[in-house]
């Protein structure tokens, strides 16, 4: 399976979708930036549907 380096707009809709279980089939390693980490931070506080995201394990 490949990498990604996965962007805010990718996780935001997923998880939306209640679909973020998808990143873990389909990828062996997903990578978070810092700059993606805070941007669904703010978004947190702004009031939008956003994930808290620690790690996302591929098991």
């Amino acid at each position: 399976m490949p990498n990604i380096i996965a962007d805010t707009s990718s996780i935001q809709y997923l998880y939306q979708l209640n679909l973020l279980n998808l990143f873990p089939t389909l990828y062996s390693q997903i990578t978070i930036p810092s700059a993606v980490a805070n941007e669904l931070a703010q978004g947190r506080i702004l009031g939008i549907l956003l994930p808290v995201i620690l790690s996302i394990n591929n098991q």
